[in-house]
């Protein structure tokens, strides 16, 4: 069973759409034992708590690579040096 809020909920977002599809939301929600509110509260904060993914940032990603590419020929170098000597 769904816990009830215990706080008087005033606010509403208003969401245009043709008449058959509310017809069909309603009538699925209804189906189902919820109420749209409750439905679409659950989706808001499911959205809220998500993470957000950030797209990377491609220039820091290629200069890391390349300094780690100085770091492991460097340390190849030193490898080969002890091995000849």
């Amino acid at each position: 069973m769904a816990k009830r809020q215990s706080t008087k909920l005033n606010n509403q977002i208003i969401v245009r759409m043709d008449d058959e599809t509310k017809e069909a939301f309603m009538d699925k929600v209804q189906s189902e034992g919820k109420t749209a509110s409750e439905l679409i509260m659950g989706w808001i904060r499911s959205y809220l708590t998500e993470e957000r993914h950030e797209a990377p940032d491609l220039t820091l990603m290629h200069r890391e690579l390349e300094n780690l590419k100085q770091q492991v020929a460097i340390i190849q170098n030193e490898l080969l040096g002890k091995t000849a000597a």
